[in-house]
């Protein structure tokens, strides 16, 4: 690692604690990015359908009863071990991933000093993707084997599910700040993958290029063989594509 590159990562570490993640971050005039409460969740609901998804039930509850991010504050304080044995701690625990899933998901909100929550960033493992992979039969691996490649996907995978502003507060890098933050949570806690779904909404491409991404052709998946060590693909949906961002280790 260049000498540059060892300095941007030290001064991007010394910005993250528990401390910020609650009270938030400078995200713009009057703006700060900070953690989602349960108070938030009704302004997040009605945001969610501006970049075409809705709140899910699960995360709601996860957000209602603290566990939204609790591995994710975990490897925040304690660095990718902590974060790792925090998950690991998860799985052995629960027999529901969804809910073992949504310790390392990442709610996200930008709160205007005067006008509330005018925007949110969504993103998590994608549960649903592991466990549709599981099912499909395209792998003979052992019950040991299936229960790595699910904690694989807990710890190496997310997905940028929503990134949605309101429309009078657009053209202000409220979206740019909610995503430095999500790259900069989850490169920390040791993730190698961050993608989403991008719809084909003019300015899209240059917005997600701006903040670091690649953009995937029309209905091209992404194959998740760095992962997984084994052919297991992201598919975008119908005119949609993929926005990546690898963050390989050094």
């Amino acid at each position: 690692m260049s000498k540059g590159n060892r300095l941007r990562r030290q001064a991007a570490v010394a910005e993250l604690s528990e401390r910020k993640l609650t009270e938030g971050w400078a995200g713009g005039p009057r703006v700060r990015i900070r953690q989602a409460t349960p108070a938030d969740l009704p302004a997040i609901t009605e945001l969610v359908p501006l970049a075409g998804v809705r709140l899910e039930e699960a995360l709601a509850e996860a957000v209602r009863d603290g566990f939204s991010g609790a591995a994710l504050r975990v490897g925040i304080r304690d660095g990718q071990s902590g974060f790792q044995h925090h998950m690991a701690t998860q799985f052995a625990g629960h027999s529901d991933l969804v809910r073992a899933y949504l310790h390392a998901s990442l709610v996200l909100v930008a709160d205007h000093r005067d006008h509330g929550i005018v925007g949110t960033l969504i993103a998590y493992p994608p549960a649903n993707l592991i466990a549709e992979f599981l099912a499909s039969g395209r792998t003979s691996l052992s019950e040991q084997g299936k229960q790595h490649l699910t904690m694989l996907g807990g710890v190496a995978l997310a997905k940028i599910k929503a990134v949605a502003v309101s429309s009078d507060a657009r053209g202000q890098g409220i979206g740019a700040a909610l995503l430095k933050r999500c790259k900069q949570i989850y490169v920390h806690c040791g993730y190698i993958l961050l993608y989403g779904q991008m719809p084909p909404a003019p300015g899209l491409d240059a917005f997600y290029r701006r903040s670091g991404f690649e953009i995937g052709q029309l209905g091209r998946p992404i194959d998740l063989w760095v992962i997984f060590g084994m052919h297991a693909n992201a598919f975008p949906g119908p005119d949609e594509r993929i926005f990546h961002r690898w963050q390989l280790p050094t």
